[in-house]
């Protein structure tokens, strides 16, 4: 599966049963973070997924922290 977006993201956790949404865009994406490095662990995440979120995760991290400081 090629994860490309946040709500792609949302989607793959959504298939483990964990919705992530604190009304902070920033802590939304350190629980995602976790949330997909707890399920890496356990093996239940393929590392090629992790990955493609990490990726995806970074960017949107740039995004926020770029509109932020406008």
């Amino acid at each position: 599966m090629r994860i490309d977006s946040i709500h792609g993201i949302r989607q793959l956790l959504l298939r483990y049963h964990s919705v992530i949404y604190t009304r902070d865009p920033e802590a939304d994406l350190i629980l995602m973070e976790e949330e997909l490095s707890m399920l890496k662990e356990a093996g239940l995440l393929e590392p090629n997924d992790y990955y493609d979120c990490k990726i995806v995760l970074q960017a949107e991290k740039r995004r926020l922290k770029e509109s932020n400081h406008e």
